[in-house]
């Protein structure tokens, strides 16, 4: 949960740096538990994931951080460290990610009403004025409790959730060929379409449809 809040905050609350990629954020977990087998290998896919949406203007981005930590934390819960069990768990928690967004979308919202609030109350004729500290402290706490209460809603119904799957189909998830390098391989594609050209982008279709084509006939 600290984690959590803690990354959350760097996103829009703090600025310190790369402190919200999700390559940074998988380096400081696997250096805080020691698990580097799988923090960095789905901090890599998810770095890659989410490469094409970053903040420009007020477009708010996916929440990579929620989505990686969600994951992080279940397969520590559940100490998982085969890629095929944490790639099921990757799927999982991916639409957290975009959870995240919506819930910072929310919150910014509620801001530029205060915000605004604070702005009349400047102009000439008014007998109080709204402090800057006062905003910052109304944008900066709500933001760390709403972090706080919604990762432990959302832990609390995925941690039933993992268990039921892990019960049911953890055994015909675990025999399928799945690797890191080609869970990368999918997680490029965000790389991929950060690049803006048509013409890689035509490239990605053809490769997929090769790529399918081959799987179907080793299939047959």
């Amino acid at each position: 949960m600290f984690f959590f809040v803690l990354f959350s905050l760097a996103r829009f609350g703090l600025n310190i740096g790369f402190l919200d990629r999700p390559l940074v954020i998988g380096m400081i977990w696997a250096a805080v538990t020691g698990h580097w087998e799988t923090a960095l290998p789905a901090a890599v896919f998810f770095e890659l994931f989410f490469l094409d949406l970053f903040p420009i203007g007020t477009y708010i981005p996916p929440h990579g951080p929620f989505a990686l930590l969600t994951t992080l934390a279940l397969a520590h819960t559940f100490d998982i460290s085969q890629p095929p069990a944490i790639f099921m768990l990757m799927l999982l928690c991916l639409p957290m990610a975009f959870l995240g967004s919506k819930l910072e979308h929310a919150h910014r919202r509620r801001q530029n009403v205060e915000y605004t609030r604070m702005l009349l109350s400047t102009r000439s004729g008014r007998e109080h004025s709204v402090a800057m500290s006062s905003l910052v402290g109304k944008s900066f706490f709500p933001l760390c409790m709403l972090n706080l209460v919604v990762f432990v809603l959302v832990m609390a119904l995925l941690v039933p959730l993992t268990d039921w799957l892990l019960h049911h189909v953890r055994g015909r998830v675990l025999v399928l060929p799945i690797t890191w390098p080609m869970i990368w391989m999918l997680g490029t594609i965000g790389a991929l379409l950060s690049l803006r050209s048509r013409r890689v982008y035509a490239i990605l279709l053809v490769a997929v449809f090769l790529a399918g084509g081959i799987y179907w006939v080793n299939v047959m």
